[in-house]
């Protein structure tokens, strides 16, 4: 038996299915595409490679392909701070020039990582880590 109850019910559910299924209009003829997004230009000078970017600044080519998230790179106070975390860091070690290895390396990946990342980027940038390394050689 249906009881006026059972009919609002009813009615209430068809609505929100009808609500939530939409109106099945395609809007595929109303869409665009997104923007193409344009390469940067890659050069090679003594044997490493940069990235020229968009607004022209040259910037060192990171490894895995990980895009550029800031072409100014950090603020003097990030890297600073960052600096003197790196050498308080490799304070231990004797064989590397710390100063020399932290400058090397912390102006490679400021463009790349946000700070906050600065133990990531030394675990993905293998060839950046060994090469400053070498040149912080005491």
């Amino acid at each position: 038996m249906v009881t006026p109850k059972n009919l609002t019910g009813f009615i209430l559910l068809l609505f929100f299915l009808f609500t939530a299924c939409g109106n099945g209009k395609s809007n595929s003829g109303n869409t665009t595409s997104p923007p193409a997004v344009l390469e940067n230009k890659t050069v090679i000078e003594n044997g490493e490679e940069y990235i020229i970017t968009k607004s022209g600044k040259k910037i060192p080519k990171a490894e895995k392909g990980i895009t550029i998230v800031s072409e100014t790179g950090w603020s003097a106070k990030d890297m600073e701070f960052h600096l003197q975390y790196c050498q308080e860091m490799l304070q231990g070690n004797t064989d590397v020039d710390a100063l020399a290895f932290c400058k090397c390396f912390l102006e490679k990946i400021q463009y790349y990582y946000q700070p906050i990342y600065l133990r990531e980027a030394y675990d993905d940038q293998i060839k950046w880590n060994a090469a400053c390394i070498e040149a912080a050689q005491k």
